[in-house]
């Protein structure tokens, strides 16, 4: 009875949000159902007959993500997610309750949830999971969750609370410290040595000496190895066997955090080939707001990144733009962004040298075009309407790339929903 009324209470106030005419607003039913019916989630999510995985981290949890749930949908299982990235407790019964029969009943086989680094943990004292995916533990919002070490305790803790299997990135050296300790088995995921260098760690964008991490993933059985990429391919290694891959996401990020879906996909479900599953790979496409390229009415193509934190932006920049790009920062400091943004001084921006930025905008749209100065890159225009500025930079010539913090990244999306022809 109490599955039932959970349900339909959630059914009925996202239908009201929806009614009122306006975005956002996923995690309200989430909310509700949490105050007027405890424990709703853990029994709804206890009727899952493959149980719960979790993917967490700093950087790639939505993109990871959606390359889990597509891989495990491809070889036939009903999987329960939250597609639109809340990613907090509310928004996962947000989530749930949408997609359970008014009965309250869950048609599903498993559960793959990304989960926000500070709010896993508390997931985990509701249900089990039967596996964790650690993907990296990085800088993030200072105003938040403190130094990078706090950072990785939160997603440790919850790695360390999966019941089958903990899937670790060998390479990043406090997950694997932690994923070490652990009586659950651990599949490690990683890239070659020779390919370190392009997945700076933490600790290298400070300029900190960073020792060695605790495992290599060649060291380890089962771990997938990302070998090369070049463009949009890239060649991966299981045991002795090794694939080559076409992905329609982009920025090299993907690639590592890829291997990372590989080796949670290949623990739940051990007899699919990895060359099986590096076709299924290739048909997913980029995550909302994650590298998303539209087609402008004009002809010219816009692709939109999120950035967060030093090491989802210096990645981007190093994925994304090319000579005589034009290309757009956009900032906000509101509290879903973080309101510190002294993070962007730790990222080099030299890149932007032989790029147009053409505007900067967002709530700290001069903050930015400030520090762009101090790396001398020059800015066309400081427009801090969102809308505005993104009207004016759709009538340039040539590409675009578009870099957004998250609630100015929303924002855009949904004015390029307007202002492009199509998304590609």
């Amino acid at each position: 009875m109490r599955k039932t009324v959970g349900t339909l209470l959630g059914k009925s106030v996202a239908q009201a949000v929806k009614l009122r005419g306006k975005s956002g607003g996923q995690a309200m039913p989430g909310l509700v159902v949490e105050t007027l019916v405890p424990g709703y989630l853990g029994m709804m999510l206890r009727q899952l007959p493959e149980g719960v995985a979790i993917i967490t981290g700093t950087n790639g949890k939505t993109t990871t993500t959606k390359m889990v749930v597509e891989l495990l949908r491809a070889n036939g299982k009903r999987v329960l997610t939250n597609a639109t990235g809340s990613n907090l407790t509310r928004g996962i019964i947000s989530s749930v309750s949408q997609q359970a029969t008014k009965t309250g009943r869950l048609p599903f086989d498993v559960a793959v949830f990304e989960l926000d680094e500070a709010y896993a943990y508390q997931f985990t004292q509701v249900m089990r999971p039967r596996y964790v995916l650690g993907l990296n533990a990085s800088r993030d919002q200072l105003d938040r969750f403190g130094e990078v070490d706090m950072v990785a305790k939160l997603i440790g803790d919850t790695m360390l609370a999966a019941t089958d299997r903990i899937i670790a990135n060998a390479d990043d050296k406090r997950l694997s410290a932690i994923a070490a300790t652990s009586e659950t088995a651990v599949i490690y995921f990683g890239v070659t040595p020779d390919l370190l260098q392009y997945f700076p760690r933490d600790d290298e964008l400070v300029a900190v000496d960073a020792p060695t991490p605790v495992l290599q993933a060649a060291d380890v059985p089962l771990a997938i190895e990302l070998l090369s990429f070049n463009d949009a391919h890239a060649t991966y290694r299981m045991g002795k066997e090794q694939v080559k891959a076409t992905l329609q996401v982009t920025g090299q990020h993907n690639f590592q955090n890829a291997a990372g879906a590989l080796a949670l996909v290949h623990a739940m479900l051990p007899d699919a080939t990895l060359e099986q599953l590096m076709t299924q790979l290739g048909e997913v496409k980029p995550a909302f707001g994650r590298g998303q390229a539209f087609r402008l009415k004009n002809g010219t193509e816009l692709q939109l990144n999120l950035v967060k934190n030093p090491a989802s932006f210096r990645q981007g920049l190093a994925s994304y733009v090319r000579p005589h790009t034009s290309v757009m920062i956009a900032v906000n400091d509101r509290v879903a962004d973080s309101r510190d943004v002294s993070w962007l001084w730790d990222i080099d921006f030299t890149s932007l040298q032989s790029a147009q930025v053409a505007f900067t905008t967002g709530t700290r749209a001069a903050d930015i075009a400030l520090r762009l100065q101090y790396d001398d890159v020059a800015t066309q225009a400081i427009e801090s309407n969102l809308e505005h500025a993104l009207q004016a930079l759709c009538k340039q010539s040539g590409d675009k790339v578009v870099f957004a913090t998250y609630t100015a990244m929303l924002k855009l999306h949904a004015l390029l929903g307007k202002q492009a022809g199509k998304t590609l």
